[in-house]
């Protein structure tokens, strides 16, 4: 079930007039141009939003995955998202490191994960999917079993072909051309940077790092 409409323009609003949405020619860290950035670090510095953003995608976890063990993320924009819903949910939680450290156990998971457990991958945005599919590999290959990834958005660039390959369905609580169709209906973006927008969600680059 889609989130309510409501949800979907009150949170593009708050990520416009936050400035955690910016249109214009930005350059994504492998070198791709994009028409638009999103940041959605600034959440947790509004607590209502923060909340109501918590509580959606608790409901998507809910209503999209059912039972499973254990909350995951991807360090290091995911972990507040991930903690923050672990505690909501009353689920254990545990991150996936992008490189094993080099001093004490060297361990690639930080937090308690138990073999054979069914472990839920949070993300904040999904855009190739690069970063979360190499935390899912990493999770794996310590025991686990991931069949889920929950992102609060899709900038719908490939993430979900490469998560499908790997037998790994993504979920989010929306995504970026529901964000922009509500502003645009709204009156508060126009319609070239509407159509930019979803031009670049066309052209997704499966395999461009984020």
């Amino acid at each position: 079930m889609p989130p309510a409409k409501d949800f979907i323009l009150e949170f593009a609003s708050f990520l416009l007039k936050s400035n955690s949405l910016k249109f214009g020619v930005f350059t994504l860290a492998s070198g791709k141009q994009s028409p638009y950035y999103i940041d959605l670090r600034v959440l947790p510095s509004f607590p209502a939003y923060f909340r109501l953003t918590i509580n959606a995608l608790k409901d998507t976890v809910t209503k999209n995955v059912g039972e499973f063990d254990t909350l995951a993320s991807v360090p290091t924009s995911g972990l507040v998202f991930g903690s923050a819903l672990a505690y909501e949910m009353s689920k254990p939680f545990i991150y996936a490191r992008k490189e094993s450290k080099g001093h004490g156990t060297g361990k690639a998971i930080e937090g308690f994960l138990k073999s054979g457990s069914k472990v839920v991958v949070i993300d904040d945005v999904a855009t190739t999917g690069t970063s979360v599919s190499s935390a899912v590999e990493i999770i794996r290959a310590n025991g686990a079993i991931v069949e889920d990834v929950v992102a609060l958005v899709n900038r719908h660039e490939g993430a979900d072909d490469r998560l499908k390959k790997m037998g790994v369905r993504l979920s989010a609580v929306t995504g970026i051309k529901d964000i922009v169709n509500a502003l645009y209906n709204a009156g508060l973006i126009d319609e070239n940077t509407l159509e930019s927008v979803m031009k670049q969600a066309a052209a997704k680059g499966e395999y461009e790092t984020d």
